[in-house]
């Protein structure tokens, strides 16, 4: 997997892709974040596979913080997901750390930005976190090093969601130099994928309007990353910010200069600096048949728009095997969202 300005290359060829967020997928008997929807090993390939032949799918993004590795000394629960994403055409974006602070090594429901008084993105992630053996960075490039010849994985990122409204002495978010430093890393222990931070995007503190900028501009990130929520956003907007007949607002306008710019700002960003973007989440709360049928089609809409805009992945969260929590998107359901995915991954990689 390879970047061309604003698409990415397989042998060439761009590839764009769709997909589902399965964040528990490397669960195992030492580590599950969410019990109660764990797939069981040896269920994983069909679940993979069944994603692949009926939803179109051809990228998974999964949680890979040092939790389910045992602080990286025990990769066999990654390797179940590896083996189930190569045996089914599936590509994958591990994510390595979460800014909102569930399933990782700090008290739960504290999130980075909060985590040693509000320093671990400048300094915090240099020493073990909270139950951590090792630290952030040296995990970063343990596990990376570890997969660094796996052709399955398409990209690292850094962190789901790093927000802060931390600043360093130059006024900067102290995530530039964050991104900066770890994505280095990374790709002098891993040369062959690609990397990215992981961020909202739509506003979020520290990786929105000029942050966002001053972030993904730099050369050890090769794509930028957004979420679609309606906390920073909305549910029924195709593309939240974007001016009335849809179109895109100028980077240089006052919205988008703002550290609390819209989504539409974030894909114009990217336009500007020759980015592929990826929308790593989209989420709409769904309970009843009705309102499934509803988050398709304001899905079917949200991710037109962002195709449209330029938008190199979309991933919808999240692929479920029994309902939570209203956002999962269950194969038992008959959910639509799956014929909607079905046809876009049809119509992005040019299949019939």
């Amino acid at each position: 997997m390879e970047r061309d300005g604003r698409q990415f290359t397989v042998d060439g060829k761009p590839f764009r892709f769709v997909g589902f967020n399965l964040y528990d997928a490397a669960a195992s008997d030492r580590y599950s974040c969410r019990p109660a929807s764990r797939i069981p090993p040896e269920d994983l390939e069909d679940h993979f596979r069944w994603l692949h032949d009926h939803a179109g799918v051809t990228v998974v993004r999964f949680w890979a913080y040092q939790t389910y590795t045992d602080g990286g000394r025990d990769f066999s629960a990654v390797d179940r997901v590896v083996d189930a994403a190569r045996a089914t055409g599936i590509r994958l974006i591990p994510v390595l750390e979460d800014g909102p602070g569930d399933c990782s090594t700090g008290e739960p429901g504290v999130s980075l930005a909060e985590a040693d008084g509000g320093t671990w993105f400048s300094q915090g992630y240099r020493k073990p976190y909270g139950s951590a053996r090792i630290s952030y960075r040296d995990y970063v490039a343990a596990i990376t090093e570890h997969y660094r010849d796996e052709p399955v994985v398409m990209a690292w990122m850094l962190v789901n969601e790093a927000e802060t409204p931390a600043r360093d002495d130059q006024g900067r978010s102290v995530l530039v130099s964050f991104a900066g430093d770890v994505a280095g890393l990374v790709h002098s222990v891993d040369p062959n994928h690609l990397v990215t931070l992981g961020t909202q995007g739509n506003g979020a503190p520290g990786g929105s309007g000029a942050d966002f900028l001053a972030v993904y501009n730099q050369t050890d990130l090769d794509f930028v990353e957004v979420h679609d929520w309606a906390r920073y956003g909305s549910d029924t907007e195709a593309m939240p910010g974007a001016e009335a007949d849809g179109s895109l607002p100028a980077v240089g306008s006052q919205t988008c200069r703002s550290t609390t710019a819209p989504i539409a700002c974030s894909f114009a960003i990217a336009a500007q600096i020759q980015k592929p973007l990826v929308v790593g989440e989209v989420g709409i709360s769904a309970t009843d048949a009705a309102g499934r049928g509803r988050r398709a089609e304001l899905v079917r809409a949200k991710a037109q728009a962002a195709f449209d805009a330029g938008a190199a992945g979309y991933l919808v969260w999240h692929y479920g095997t029994g309902a939570t929590d209203g956002y999962d998107v269950v194969r038992s359901d008959d959910d639509l969202l799956f014929d909607v995915t079905r046809r876009l991954g049809s119509q992005v990689s040019g299949t019939p």
